[in-house]
C-alpha cells in the first residue's frame, strides 16, 4: 500500500463530468452572500488601500532611477545609457499619469498620495529635462551636484 493511498480525506463527492451536473454543483456550493451595511464603503477602502500600495511600488521604482543614474549617467552618460533612461522616464511617467488622473479628483480621499504622486512626476519632468533637455551645460552640472546630496523624495513609510 503506498502512502497517499492510507490517507481518508472526508469530501464531498465531485461532479459527474456532464455540464449539468458541474453547473448544478456550482450553483449549489457557493458561499452565501452575507448582507452588508456598508458594501459600497468596503469596497472604496480596499481600492484606496490597493491603490496605495501600487503608488508605493511606483515611489520606489522612481527612487531607484535616481540610483540608476548615479551609476550610469553622471560620470559617463553614452547615448545608449541616454537613450535607455529616456525609455525609462516614459514608463514611470506613464504610470504617474495614470495614478495622476485618479488621484487628481476633488473627492480623492488620500491627500498625502495625490502630493505625493504629483511631486514624483514633477522629479521625473526634472530629471527629463536635466539629461535629456537643452539645459546650459554650467546649470545642468549644477543640478546634478545637488542630486548627489540625498534624495529630495521623503522616506517611504
Amino acid at each position: 500500500m503506498q502512502p497517499w493511498e492510507r490517507v481518508s480525506i472526508s469530501s464531498p463527492p465531485l461532479p459527474s463530468e456532464s455540464f449539468q451536473s458541474i453547473v448544478e454543483s456550482m450553483a449549489t456550493t457557493t458561499a452565501p452572500v452575507t448582507a452588508s451595511t456598508d458594501l459600497a464603503g468596503g469596497i472604496s477602502r480596499r481600492a484606496l488601500r490597493l491603490f496605495k500600495v501600487q503608488v508605493e511600488d511606483w515611489y520606489d521604482e522612481c527612487r531607484r532611477l535616481s540610483d540608476w543614474e548615479d551609476q550610469h549617467l553622471i560620470d559617463h552618460p553614452s547615448p545608449e545609457r541616454l537613450a535607455e533612461h529616456a525609455r525609462l522616464i516614459e514608463e514611470l511617467e506613464r504610470v504617474g499619469t495614470w495614478m495622476s488622473l485618479a488621484t487628481g479628483t476633488a473627492d480623492f480621499p488620500d491627500h498625502p498620495a495625490a502630493e505625493l504622486v504629483a511631486m514624483i512626476l514633477k522629479d521625473l519632468k526634472d530629471a527629463r529635462a536635466l539629461w535629456h533637455g537643452s539645459m546650459p551645460g554650467e546649470s545642468r552640472q549644477e543640478i546634478r551636484r545637488a542630486r548627489r546630496q540625498p534624495s529630495t523624495l521623503p522616506p517611504r513609510a
